[in-house]
């Protein structure tokens, strides 16, 4: 299920995969869910394990601390259209 309360199709659930983000290393489990260009969408079981976070939606990071060092990752946003 969904935030809206609808449902999504996914094709498999993989375990114990390796992700790397600059320097740092997780080990996560995987929903395979064609979205149509996007590598990978945090989601909230794994943004969960990380404890406190803070978001910064304006600049696209969050902040969080991995072990005893303080973390960031930034995101990027697709141009999106806007219809007339």
């Amino acid at each position: 299920m969904v935030s809206n309360g609808g449902t999504i199709k996914f094709y498999g659930k993989y375990y114990n995969i390796k992700l790397t983000m600059g320097e740092y290393v997780f080990n996560s489990p995987i929903l395979f869910i064609p979205m149509g260009g996007d590598d990978v969408v945090l989601g909230v079981q794994w943004l969960q394990s990380l404890g406190t976070i803070a978001f910064n939606f304006q600049e696209l990071f969050l902040t969080f601390f991995f072990g005893r060092k303080g973390s960031r990752i930034k995101g990027h946003c697709r141009e999106t259209r806007k219809d007339n």
